[in-house]
């Protein structure tokens, strides 16, 4: 396997460096100068999905910075964990969001939009980062390829050596849930799903590929993501999460994404 940690952190930090290192001085991006004019924290609305789990939609954080091209509809058979591999030291996630916007939609990749559908701040605040991600299940980019079929939620901070915060891993369980429920996601611990890949790095388009249901970046793609001590915590998150389900007593509340007038199930 290539060095891809690296390979990542220079690609991350060379196109965004002094504005994310830019947060241990100032709490704001040094390139972004209306991050510094956005409304403080304690201002923002979020909107309630589920018991326990509220999401503050793609507006409260980018409302001047829309998608720069069509994002189409998805089809969910697993969820995927990332996280930025950028600094754990994050006084306003929001200034994070809006730089992996710069990055994912500028020259370096030209995405439409951020890649991730939602993204959690070391705080546990959850933000819609995806243009289209709260009403229905639109398709994500990746890094290494898009092998398809998959929701992608990102952790910020950089989780080789250093655990998620309490409050994080919090949130991503109880996100984790929700997109579960919404997308009929079998949780089991060992449950696994197949697919044909649309094409990445580690699966060439046309390749049958079967994953875990819950899987860290890394297991599609040539990378280290979503960190050495993230990717080893996934075992743990994925016996909590189906855990919680079971204790519920039933399968959770299904809410059928709508998209483009269609049913996607």
């Amino acid at each position: 396997m290539c060095d891809c940690q690296r390979t990542r952190r220079e690609l991350f930090f060379g196109a965004l460096g002094a504005a994310v290192l830019g947060l241990t001085a100032c709490g704001r991006s040094g390139t972004d100068s209306a991050a510094a004019q956005l409304p403080s924290v304690a201002s923002l609305t979020s909107v309630q999905v589920a018991p326990g789990l509220s999401i503050h939609p793609r507006s409260e954080w980018g409302a001047d910075l829309p998608p720069k091209g069509v994002i189409g509809p998805e089809i969910v058979k697993f969820l995927l964990v990332h996280h930025t591999a950028s600094s754990n030291f994050v006084p306003d996630p929001r200034a994070v969001i809006r730089q992996t916007y710069a990055f994912q939609t500028g020259p370096s990749k030209r995405w439409p939009d951020i890649c991730y559908h939602f993204m959690i701040g070391p705080d546990g605040s959850v933000w819609e980062t995806r243009a289209g991600s709260l009403a229905g299940p639109v398709v994500a980019d990746a890094t290494g390829g898009n092998q398809g079929f998959a929701q992608l939620v990102c952790l910020i901070g950089d989780f080789t050596a250093q655990a998620p915060t309490p409050a994080a891993q919090e949130s991503l369980m109880r996100l984790l849930i929700f997109l579960a429920d919404r997308y009929r996601i079998d949780t089991d611990p060992a449950a696994t799903t197949t697919f044909v890949s649309r094409g990445s790095d580690k699966f060439r388009a046309g390749t049958t590929v079967t994953a875990s249901t819950i899987s860290g970046h890394r297991d599609v793609t040539y990378t280290a993501c979503p960190g050495n001590l993230g990717y080893t915590l996934l075992g743990g998150w994925r016996s909590r999460v189906h855990a919680t389900r079971l204790m519920r007593g039933d399968p959770g509340p299904i809410k059928r994404a709508v998209r483009l007038g269609t049913h996607l199930t």
